[in-house]
């Protein structure tokens, strides 16, 4: 796979200030994500393009449709107007843009390759992951983060049960790389998405203990186990919670009364 990585600065909640998109070299030229509208990110694509010696950009995959991945789609369909626009979900407004939606797990043609794309619930209900099998190259969106974990937005579309499905499903294709949207490449891919397992069974033990003793809503279980994370993350950190909290009443193991959560007895 022949790609060029381009990063724009993002603002949003879970961006971390800032957002990757990959275009990809070949026969079919597709940007994977459209995060900003920006001049200089619309220039760096016709850089990219022009020094691979590709033609205009062919085609646009949005991984999922939070804002840091989709907010600059209507800049560059102004730019690059024959290009085909991609994803998962119908999106409320678009723009003008004649969106194909991503049905089941098709194989895209991109770049001088093909592409698998797998749906990946859970960070969002509509995320996608897009696999090279011939290389075992990855494009993640916001699977995972290296050296990092990723937030679960529940009150956003996140679902716990779902990303950890997506998270063992990816496990067994057994990539050999992952080119995340926020943070450098993934070349363990294995130990880390293990790692993201285990991270969120210790953090489910920890908030059935707090419920134990008494901590029954979801702010106060943030300050008991996110104590010395900085405020600014706290929201995410709540979004956490809240995704542990829902997975377990899915389960049966804690019922839901207001903002006030409890353990059902066994």
């Amino acid at each position: 796979m022949r790609y060029t990585r381009l990063t724009a600065a993002h603002d949003s909640a879970f961006s971390g200030g800032s957002v990757h998109a990959y275009l990809l070299h070949g026969a079919v030229p597709t940007l994977i994500d459209a995060p900003t509208a920006e001049t200089t990110f619309l220039d760096g694509i016709d850089a990219a393009l022009h020094a691979a010696h590709d033609g205009p950009l062919a085609q646009v995959i949005v991984t999922h449709a939070h804002p840091d991945h989709i907010d600059g789609a209507v800049a560059v369909h102004a730019r690059w107007p024959q290009a085909t626009f991609r994803k998962r979900a119908p999106f409320p407004d678009a723009d003008g843009i004649d969106w194909q939606l991503i049905e089941k797990e098709p194989m895209l043609a991109a770049g001088d390759d093909r592409l698998w794309a797998l749906h990946t619930p859970g960070h969002a209900p509509d995320h996608s992951c897009l696999f090279d099998v011939q290389t075992g190259t990855m494009l993640g969106g916001d699977l995972a983060i290296n050296g990092s974990t990723v937030a679960i937005p529940a009150e956003y579309g996140g679902n716990l049960r779902q990303y950890l499905h997506s998270l063992r499903a990816v496990l067994e294709l057994q990539p050999r790389v992952i080119l995340p949207s926020h943070g450098e490449p993934i070349l363990q891919p294995a130990a880390l998405l293990r790692g993201y397992l285990s991270h969120r069974l210790a953090r489910e033990r920890d908030i059935l203990e707090c419920l134990a003793a008494d901590l029954t809503t979801a702010d106060a279980i943030v300050e008991r186990l996110y104590a010395a994370t900085a405020d600014a993350l706290k929201p995410a950190a709540r979004q956490n919670v809240l995704a542990h909290l829902h997975k377990l009443v899915e389960e049966g193991r804690v019922a839901a009364a207001g903002e006030n959560w409890f353990l059902r007895s066994s």
